[in-house]
């Protein structure tokens, strides 16, 4: 009589740092019901204690269902992922990076959610910080310039807009569930990418066989958010194969999922995008908290994690009060919300009060690399033209108008001979 086969078989590479896979094998045990998981570790040629103590510990906790596979050398995510998947037993496969933490009732929605809706190709959780429990991933959107973004990172996992179901053109590998049927349909991982751009590639294999992706907000997963050394040595070729490969598979997005859920979209004097509230409810949450109270003011960047005024206001209290740690904090998701370089100056000041160099550095990084690039205005004119002639092209009038706007604020006219964008993917920021 053969055993019964796992309900998911989850495959999770893994390069060295040992103590994240330990963390993330004994969460899977830990969350999830016995018997239904089969987990197939990938190790890429470890030369840590991964390649001692794994076998031991998978064992340990998950019996037969545990296997490790090991491979001379790092062949990267799309490669262990695909050796993995071929030796899954299960009907669903689960993709999972080893820098994640399962909660307590992670599995059943990601389940439920492909078994109600056959259109659905492929679903991940929601991704959270766990320092925070502030948004990771739910769902990657395309700014006007198709350089990828996750939405409303930073969010606090509780806002309304997070849960909302939307319409995707990708999800992260980070953590991704789909059935084997689909996986082996759509050719697997593209081996040719190294660490990047692989899980867009599929998310359009997906959609372009008539199913969707998305993120089910009910099922919740921790992630430590690329630790391995060298994650991103490998962006600018991924993104040029994806182009390559991909080009005209993805469209903007990101202004049409803000707008649904009442945002607006801006441009920073480099023309990086950020999202904003609009301006008459900017204006109603400033009136309402005209009597400032620092509680209050909190609060209400919760449930608004958009207003620009609050981060300020809530900062400038405890910077006056000397509570320079709390305030560091405040800065540094004003400046991830709302990208200036006055932003990038005053945290990196604060932070030093702080005593927290790091941050400090980091904020002194951003703005060496902000004033290089307005150092040189040529390039972003040039960019500001292709994408607002592209936009009125394409009838995308808000983003025609924004790019329009960016240029009449320079004084300088729309007409040039820079080629029209976008072409393609600038790359996945995971």
């Amino acid at each position: 009589m053969t055993a019964k086969a796992p309900l998911v078989s989850v495959i999770i590479p893994a390069w060295n740092l040992w103590d994240l896979t330990r963390g993330c094998l004994e969460s899977l045990h830990e969350h999830t019901p016995g018997g239904v998981l089969e987990v197939i570790v990938v190790d890429n040629g470890s030369t840590d204690a991964t390649a001692s103590d794994l076998e031991p510990l998978g064992r340990s906790l998950l019996g037969d269902l545990f296997r490790a596979v090991r491979l001379p050398e790092n062949k990267g995510f799309a490669v262990a992922s695909n050796l993995g998947a071929a030796q899954a037993r299960a009907d669903r496969l689960l993709f999972l990076n080893n820098d994640t933490l399962a909660t307590p009732c992670w599995l059943p929605p990601l389940l439920r959610a492909l078994d109600d809706d056959a259109r659905l190709g492929a679903v991940g959780p929601l991704l959270l910080y766990p320092d925070t429990d502030r948004v990771q991933h739910c769902g990657i959107a395309f700014t006007p310039s198709l350089s990828t973004e996750h939405l409303y990172a930073n969010f606090p996992a509780t806002h309304p807009a997070v849960a909302a179901r939307r319409p995707l053109q990708a999800i992260t590998g980070a953590a991704m569930l789909m059935k084997r049927t689909v996986f082996t349909d759509c050719g697997g991982f593209h081996e040719g990418y190294l660490n990047g751009s692989e899980d867009l590639e599929l998310c359009w294999r997906i959609r372009e066989r008539g199913l969707k992706v998305a993120c089910v907000a009910e099922s919740r997963v921790y992630h430590l958010e690329s630790r391995t050394p060298g994650r991103r040595d490998h962006d600018a070729a991924n993104a040029a194969r994806l182009n390559r490969r991909c080009s005209g598979c993805f469209g903007p997005d990101l202004h049409k999922l803000a707008r649904r859920d009442g945002f607006e979209l801006a441009l920073t004097p480099w023309l990086e995008t950020y999202l904003t509230l609009p301006p008459t409810r900017e204006a109603e949450l400033l009136a309402t908290h005209a009597d400032f109270e620092p509680g209050r003011c909190w609060q209400a960047l919760q449930a608004d994690p958009l207003w620009q005024s609050g981060y300020e206001l809530l900062a400038g209290f405890l910077e006056r009060h000397d509570r320079y740690l709390e305030a560091s904090g405040v800065r540094l998701l004003h400046c991830y919300f709302f990208p200036s370089l006055p932003g990038y100056r005053r945290l990196a000041l604060v932070a030093a009060q702080a005593g927290n160099p790091d941050l400090a550095g980091q904020a002194a990084r951003k703005i060496e690399h902000v004033t290089g690039l307005l150092e040189d205005p040529e390039p972003l004119v040039r960019k500001a033209r292709g994408l607002a002639r592209w936009a009125r092209r394409a009838g995308e009038r808000e983003v025609g108008a924004l790019y329009e706007g960016w240029l009449t604020d320079l004084g300088l006219p729309l007409e040039g001979d820079e080629p029209d964008a976008p072409n393609g993917p600038d790359g996945m920021d995971e």
